[in-house]
This record gives structure tokens, C-alpha cells and sequence, in this order.
């Protein structure tokens, strides 16, 4: 983690980079002018073939095998195909085959250069899914089999796809591990891709019509004390963005990969459709899905933690709904609803937490009931003279419950203008509450 702050210590955004991006222009690298053209002709689109070109970001002479590419050696790492969705098998048998010529692409050396580091908010009710291996295989442009054209043979894939609130594919994330090569595929269907680091000294080409920005970057990124190499490429094509970064010990073979994704023609998000609005907190075998939103009110009491929401018959007069929000991820599964009257106010949170979640102690155990008198130390009585609206103020306070499985549900509450009878019949009229089925046995610490 030091070596990470190190290097992000490093980046400083130039004043000139930075108001190129505020205006929303693609920061371009400074070029000397080229005697004739020769030298951009040869080192930005010279048509080579074969694997040894890639050894260095200099040009080989000619090589008899060019055109023919043999399936890389895998290093003693190998993928288990049980640890990935899916692993790329060789379309070959592992015999050389003849390999499209390959056009070289410029990766200027970016380690210490000046960039610019970017954030982006996610889509309002975005959620995410997993990809199975065939969504996979048929993102990357393939039918039954990741097209060998990648010469992704090895790799252990992964993949998940981020829906927006509509329920359509926002960012589509492909990761890959073979031995100590990673790469990561990021595809943003229908616009550019957004990009995490902005470098000043990349550089920006023409490829068939589109621009391409590429760099390379060499440091020891894992903490072995061994450089690693990682090679970049982004652009949009008009239909999708394309953000791909691979990392390996071996220069070669992350120039290569990058190389052949600035290339290839097929990637599309055809077919991943997600249900449109309603719970997208599903379950995938062990895996969970991710997200956020809003909801109505009426979605908000028809899920899963409902039940742990007060009765709406108990609402005392005058409070009207606000807002309601869901939360889900690997630790936590949450629903929160607010209603308003005036000034006063009454918030809801509940939060489903895995069993062994360190969480502070909660005010009241299930199977205490909630008393007038019992509130009398979480809240006070203002009055007028303290200038404010006269009326009962609590400090949040909590109550756990223990499902049968073990998980621990936390029900918070935040009140303010409700006197201590009116809020203890409000927290009692959760049918959680009133049935009492698993109570907590203990305090959680």
C-alpha cells in the first residue's frame, strides 16, 4: 500500500493537461517533426507479423516466421480451470498457425510522467451482475470460444457488467490472470471509456479512422522487487469504448496483447439485458450482485427487509414519505426511508450484516420492548426558551436482531418531534418486533 501512495504521490496534473480536460479535450503528446514521414509510417502503422517483433517497441528486421505465431509457453503458475468463469483453450492444439499481420503501435514510456487522476460517479440505480462464460465469450465477439485472434489462450477469465437504473449495460469489466500476467477489459458501450489516469506524455494516433491513446508503464507494481510491464490502449470506435491494460514481467507480451485489442472488431453488449426496475439484489450461486437506488414507497415495503420496517398504520399524523433508498454489496444488504413533517423528522435504516461483522452494541435487544421509559435517556424535551421549535430530540439508536442463519440485522432509528409514547409505539410496530422468532442472545461487539 506505501509503494501504491509513492507512486500516486507522484501525480500532478500540469496546468496546461488540466484545462484540456476541463474543456473536454483528449490530451495529445508532443511530436518533433518527422523527416518526410518515414519514421511515423514505421513506427505507427508498419504492417509486421509474428510474436518476436513484440520483444521491444523497436522494429525487427525481417524474420522468417513472421505471419505464423506458435501458442505461448505458460509459465508453472497455471490457471485451474475451478478458480476462473471461464479459461481460454488454444483454438490450435498448441501448433503454430499463420497470425494476421500485425500493425505496430507507438507505447511511449509514461512511468514518470505527469498525469491527471479522474473520477466518475456511477449511474443513479446502477446494480451489477456476473458474466457467465458464454456472455464472455460472446462480448468479446466470440460464438463458442474467446476469438483466438486476442491470443488469450491461457487466461482465466472473469467478468461483470454494471446496468444503470434502466437496466442497461453501463460498463462491461473483463479481467484475466495467466500465471503473472494480468490484463483488464473495459468496455463502455455507446460511449468513450472513462478513463482513471490521464497522462500528458501518452501518445495519440490515427488508427483506421479512430484515435487510439496508448503508453506503456515500468515499475515494480506488486511488491516482489520486480519491475513489471503494462501496457495501455483506449478508444471509442462510435459504437464502443474500449479501455484495456495488460501487466506482465514480460515486455513482449504486453505490447502484443494491447496490440491486438487496438485491432480487433466484435466486441459488443448485445444480450446482456438485466430485468428492468423492481430488486436486482439476487443471488448467483456464491456470488452477490452490487448496487444502489431509489425507491417509491411502495417498493420500498415490498422488500426482503420490509419486515423489519415499522407499520405504516402506525405513522403518526402529519409525517409524509420523503425518500427510501437500497444498498447492496458483499458485506452489507441495507433499506432506509425517511418521512417529513416540517421540521420533524423520522429515519429508518436497516442493514443485514454476515454473521462474525464487528458492529457497536445496540440500545435495545428484540426481545426488549421499547418503553416510554426506556427512551427517557436517548432523547430530551427543548423548549422555547432554548430557541428551537419546542419537542422531543433522540439520539440515534438501534436494535438488533439475529436471523436464523446467524446474520445480524441492525435497525437504527433517528426521531425528532415525537413525544416518548408516540416513539415507542412507532418502533414496536414493526412486525420484526412483534413477533420476536430470533432474538439476540447477546451483545454485538
Amino acid at each position: 500500500m506505501n509503494r501504491y501512495r509513492n507512486y500516486m504521490d507522484r501525480i500532478s496534473a500540469p496546468e496546461s493537461l488540466a484545462g484540456r480536460v476541463l474543456e473536454g479535450k483528449r490530451p495529445r503528446r508532443a511530436r518533433p517533426a518527422l523527416a518526410a514521414g518515414v519514421l511515423a509510417a514505421c513506427c505507427l502503422v508498419a504492417a509486421v507479423g509474428g510474436w518476436q517483433l513484440w520483444r521491444g517497441r523497436s522494429l525487427a528486421g525481417p524474420d522468417s516466421t513472421a505471419g505464423v505465431a506458435a501458442t505461448p509457453q505458460m509459465s508453472q503458475q497455471t490457471v485451474q480451470e475451478g478458480d476462473h468463469t471461464l479459461v481460454v483453450e488454444d483454438a490450435f492444439g498448441g501448433q503454430p498457425h499463420n497470425f494476421p499481420d500485425q500493425p505496430v503501435y507507438d507505447y511511449p514510456d509514461c512511468t514518470g510522467s505527469d498525469a491527471m487522476v479522474g473520477d466518475y460517479a456511477y449511474p443513479e440505480g446502477w446494480f451489477i451482475e456476473l458474466l457467465s462464460a458464454q456472455e464472455i465469450i460472446s462480448v468479446l465477439g466470440g460464438t463458442d470460444a474467446v476469438p483466438w485472434t486476442l491470443d488469450w489462450t491461457g487466461f482465466g477469465l472473469d467478468g461483470t457488467v454494471i446496468y444503470d437504473g434502466e437496466g442497461n449495460p453501463w460498463r462491461i469489466d473483463i479481467m484475466g490472470q495467466r500465471g503473472a500476467d494480468t490484463l483488464r477489459l473495459e468496455l463502455w458501450p455507446g460511449r468513450e471509456p472513462i478513463i482513471d489516469l490521464i497522462y500528458a506524455d501518452a501518445a495519440v494516433q490515427d488508427v483506421d479512422g479512430v484515435e487510439v491513446t496508448t503508453y506503456s508503464l515500468y515499475y515494480d507494481q506488486d511488491g516482489d522487487d520486480t519491475k513489471e510491464y503494462t501496457y495501455h490502449a483506449d478508444y471509442f470506435d462510435g459504437a464502443m469504448g474500449v479501455n484495456f491494460t495488460c501487466t506482465s514481467k514480460d515486455q513482449g507480451t504486453a505490447a502484443w496483447l494491447a496490440s491486438l485489442v487496438v485491432g480487433h472488431k466484435g466486441f459488443t453488449a448485445e444480450g446482456l439485458d438485466a430485468p428492468k426496475g423492481g430488486n436486482h439484489t439476487v443471488a448467483l450461486g456464491t456470488a452477490r450482485l452490487y448496487g444502489s437506488g431509489e425507491l417509491t414507497l411502495a417498493q420500498a415495503y415490498q422488500q426482503e427487509l420490509a419486515a423489519y420496517l415499522p407499520d405504516l398504520e402506525a405513522m403518526p399524523e402529519g409525517f409524509e414519505f420523503e425518500s427510501a433508498q437500497w444498498h447492496f454489496d458483499e458485506l452489507e444488504d441495507s433499506l432506509s426511508v425517511l418521512w417529513c413533517r416540517g421540521d420533524d423528522y423520522i429515519s429508518v435504516s436497516v442493514g443485514r450484516f454476515p454473521d462474525g461483522t464487528s458492529l457497536l452494541a445496540p440500545d435495545f435487544q428484540p426481545d426488549e420492548v421499547v418503553t416510554p421509559q426506556a427512551l427517557e435517556w436517548i432523547g430530551y424535551y427543548a423548549d422555547d426558551d432554548q430557541g428551537d421549535t419546542p419537542g422531543w430530540r433522540y439520539r440515534p439508536f438501534t436494535v438488533h436482531y439475529t436471523e436464523a442463519d446467524g446474520v445480524t440485522v441492525a435497525v437504527s432509528y433517528s426521531i425528532r418531534g415525537l413525544n416518548l409514547e408516540e416513539t415507542a409505539a412507532f418502533v414496536n410496530s414493526s412486525p420484526a418486533s412483534q413477533s420476536r422468532v430470533h432474538p439476540v442472545t447477546g451483545a454485538v461487539d
